[in-house]
């Protein structure tokens, strides 16, 4: 009888965890590695397409984002100094790169001339600028370069859509911005005119961005890791190429 009522106990026992085991298995898997990850940048990036993209790429890992807005000089500082977990939109820098764990690339956006297709005009180096009033923006930022050369006439203007109504007028022969947003434009505002602007080749400045992780963090690898997981999937499915649309700032 004693050894009925331990085979009766233990059939049980076996019953529940079965039961458990069937539970266990129907439940979704547990992200037990989401978490927030925080960042700092500069002030400038928020509402742009670097700061979109980094959200949209955690989100797809299980990830949410937090940013600490500071002037560049101290954000980047904090992440070179382990005070900071991440910094967002940064450019590639080997002697950075000892500190932190830089990402696949964020985003380019390489500054580009712009002129009236066959027009003629071919834009390799400064000098060859020298005949040409170029359009410009007010308080934009352009190479240290760009800006010292005294032989160019820089034309500036409110916005590059001034500056692309400007060459479609033919008050300035070229004007500088970047290329994503020139062809957003192009492709919203001016459609039946876009066939009639291109593009040079070759950038006044190539902006390569990246994500930075601090190797101060013992997981800053698998948060890079996520990170580029979760970039890969945006770039896939095609919410990467929907974000650069919007004609973001960086």
């Amino acid at each position: 009888m004693k050894v009925f009522s331990v085979l009766i106990a233990m059939s049980k026992s076996l019953i529940r965890l079965f039961a458990l085991m069937i539970f266990a298995f129907l439940l979704p898997p547990f992200e037990s590695h989401a978490r927030t990850v925080h960042f700092v940048t500069d002030q400038e990036k928020e509402g742009g397409f670097l700061i979109e993209i980094t959200k949209a790429a955690f989100a797809r890992v299980g990830h949410n984002v937090d940013i600490t807005y500071l002037p560049w000089a101290r954000a980047l500082f904090m992440a070179m100094n382990g005070q900071a977990e991440a910094l967002l939109g940064s450019y590639y820098n080997d002697e950075r790169a000892q500190k932190i764990l830089y990402s696949d690339e964020l985003a380019r956006s390489d500054m580009l001339f712009f002129a009236v297709t066959g027009s003629g005009i071919v834009f390799r180096r400064l000098d060859d600028l020298k005949p040409y009033t170029v359009g410009t923006i007010i308080g934009a930022s352009y190479p240290p370069e760009f800006d010292a050369a005294p032989f160019i006439r820089k034309q500036p203007a409110t916005s590059h859509v001034t500056n692309i109504r400007k060459l479609l007028a033919g008050r300035v022969d070229l004007f500088v911005e970047k290329k994503h947003v020139v062809l957003n434009t192009l492709r919203t505002q001016f459609p039946d005119e876009a066939s009639k602007i291109k593009a040079m080749p070759v950038p006044l400045r190539e902006n390569r961005y990246y994500n930075a992780f601090s190797k101060a963090y013992p997981d800053h690898e698998s948060i890079a890791a996520d990170f580029n997981r979760g970039l890969k999937m945006i770039i896939d499915d095609g919410s990467y190429d929907e974000i650069m649309r919007r004609g973001l700032h960086e």
